[in-house]
């Protein structure tokens, strides 16, 4: 289509782009800010940039049209200059618009921050012509977003803050219930955890239909120690005890210190297999604790004497489970010690008055 070039048509469109302008330059008259068409040199030599100049920074159009008292650079924040310089250049490599925000020195006052946006002209042979765009003032707009910005972080360094201590809390929580549960000297699960464990386990097998083993165990010879060597060997020894007990556990098995040189061996399985494997842990257990303990007039031969009760083919819950394996386990110290005793080897006529699971300091 061949383009009208008449001279009607010429002042026809020249009077649609005054109209154009017009428009533009009112709006952006009641706008804080101002329209710029500048070159593409260091100092951006300003060939034109609206009024709203002066009401943005209080310098007057005309000093910087063609640098004629200042230029534009000189009313850029010395701070933010290479990041306008960055943002311009980025642009014009990739042919896109910039945006870009920094401050302006003004005349009179402290700087305030605009933000800018702008792009590049080339001509028809893609050579590059100037630069134009708009600058508004942001200076309200950017307290608020920084102090909102100042508020997320804020806000993160909070929640940072509150995570660490609900960590705190939680590892403080988990150092409090292991020590509710755990003996001190050996870190054994201790006398509260055997119950909890121990009805659990007996729960659990009285809906499965397996069998429970417990083992009460009583070092021997251990008050010879504490009364030859004192208090600290005695407890070296208890530790050493703690370690074989854990080298014969599996992952399923539980063992805990009751109390004193007592300790108790639990383990579940299969129904038909339960009395022998009691058996084969209590043996295992009985050659592990044989410890020859040195003392300036000899070794004491420290050993250990093991109770074996099975549920629920000996015992009906966990509490007659108990009294059992600890009765057992005093047959066996009445009976010579550094043995297992299990209940086809008590006597009918073994009393069951005695107390239920105390803490004994028998040699």
């Amino acid at each position: 289509m061949k383009r009208d070039t008449s001279p009607a048509s010429v002042v026809g469109q020249g009077a649609y782009h005054d109209e154009r302008l017009d428009a533009l330059l009112s709006i952006t008259g009641r706008m804080d800010g101002y329209l710029y068409r500048c070159r593409n040199d260091a100092s951006y030599t300003m060939l034109y940039i609206s009024d709203g100049i002066l009401t943005v920074s209080g310098y007057r159009p005309s000093d910087f049209i063609h640098n004629a008292v200042r230029d534009y650079v000189s009313a850029i924040h010395q701070d933010d200059l290479a990041a306008v310089y960055a943002a311009v250049d980025a642009a014009l490599e990739a042919r896109c618009n910039w945006n870009v925000d920094y401050r302006i020195v003004p005349k009179v006052g402290e700087p305030l921050w605009v933000r800018e946006i702008g792009g590049g002209v080339w001509d028809d042979a893609g050579e590059l012509e100037f630069l134009e765009g708009f600058v508004v003032d942001i200076s309200d707009r950017k307290v608020v977003e920084d102090l909102n910005s100042q508020l997320l972080l804020d806000l993160k360094t909070a929640n940072e803050e509150l995570s660490a201590q609900k960590r705190e809390i939680e590892l403080a929580k988990q150092q409090s219930d292991h020590s509710a549960n755990h003996d001190a000297l050996t870190d054994l699960p201790n006398r509260r955890a055997f119950h909890d464990e121990l009805k659990s386990v007996v729960a659990r097998c009285g809906a499965t239909g397996e069998a429970a083993g417990l083992l009460f165990i009583d070092l021997d010879r251990f008050k010879e120690v504490n009364d030859t060597l004192g208090h600290e060997a005695g407890d070296a020894l208890l530790q050493r005890v703690s370690s074989q007990l854990r080298s014969i556990l599996r992952s399923a098995d539980f063992v805990a210190r009751l109390g004193g040189d007592e300790f108790a061996f639990l383990f579940s399985g299969a129904a038909d297999l339960a009395q022998q494997k009691a058996v084969r842990v209590a043996e295992r257990i009985l050659e592990r604790l044989r410890i020859k303990v040195p003392t300036p007039n000899g070794a004491i031969q420290v050993g250990c004497t093991v109770g074996v009760a099975m549920y629920p083919a000996e015992a009906a819950d966990s509490e007659a489970l108990i009294t059992l394996a600890d009765r057992l386990m005093y047959i066996g110290k009445k009976s010579g010690r550094n043995r297992l005793v299990t209940a086809k080897e008590m006597a009918p006529q073994q009393p069951s008055s005695r107390p239920r699971h105390p803490i004994r300091k028998t040699a």
